[in-house]
């Protein structure tokens, strides 16, 4: 297998999971559907919590990658660029919140670096299904936003596996603790969006945090 072939396999079972989802949504209850969201609002903090709790951040160097990484989206634009093209809150909200939940975590991490410097696509082609699974719950309630967060699945994984193809263990762990210990904070944020709260903060401005933390 090809480096990048699990990324490429994962896109497309995002792209299935989520066109199904949007299909069958129709036919889910406007009261489940609310019931849904909260759950995955509520397991998003959690997972967001525990990627906290456990990883050992260099604080320092995260404040510095946050600001960065807040920096370039701010000066990108980039949640007001979604925000226009998508027209719609709700578009959002399924854009950051399944983004984040299919790329932020040790098993995209590991299974990106497995694939590009051993060419085992075991790990991130289980995930792809899980993925996969996740996509249709998450798009029943959350939309096209979920189906496009397949673009930076694509985009995340694919610029992951190519570092580590063509540099080898360029990821150090104090690298992947700091990404992962952020990726948290942003999936906390994420949650308490969904709730409703803190719509003001532009997570998608802070996305590119995620990619700077990998290479410092």
């Amino acid at each position: 297998m090809f480096p990048g072939f699990g990324t490429l396999v994962n896109t497309l079972l995002v792209i299935l999971g989520s066109s199904m989802g949007i299909k069958g949504s129709r036919y889910i209850p406007e009261n489940l559907k609310s019931g849904i969201m909260h759950a995955i609002a509520l397991f998003t903090i959690m997972l967001g919590v525990r990627l906290m709790y456990e990883n050992k951040p260099e604080t320092l160097k995260v404040f510095f990658i946050l600001l960065v990484g807040s920096l370039v989206g701010h000066l990108l634009d980039i949640e007001e660029k979604i925000h226009t093209i998508a027209k719609g809150g709700s578009f959002l909200r399924g854009f950051i919140t399944a983004s984040l939940l299919f790329t932020v975590g040790p098993i995209t991490l590991l299974g990106c670096i497995l694939e590009g410097t051993k060419g085992d696509s075991s790990l991130i082609l289980s995930k792809a299904m899980m993925d996969g699974f996740s996509s249709l719950i998450l798009s029943s309630s959350l939309g096209k936003g979920v189906l496009f967060s397949s673009l930076f699945v694509l985009f995340f994984q694919g610029t992951v596996t190519a570092f580590a193809f063509y540099f080898g263990d360029f990821l150090d762990r104090s690298s992947m603790s700091n990404t992962l210990f952020v990726g948290g904070g942003l999936m906390v944020l994420t949650g308490l969006k969904i709730y409703g709260l803190l719509e003001k903060v532009k997570v998608l401005n802070l996305l590119p945090s995620l990619l700077i933390g990998l290479f410092l």
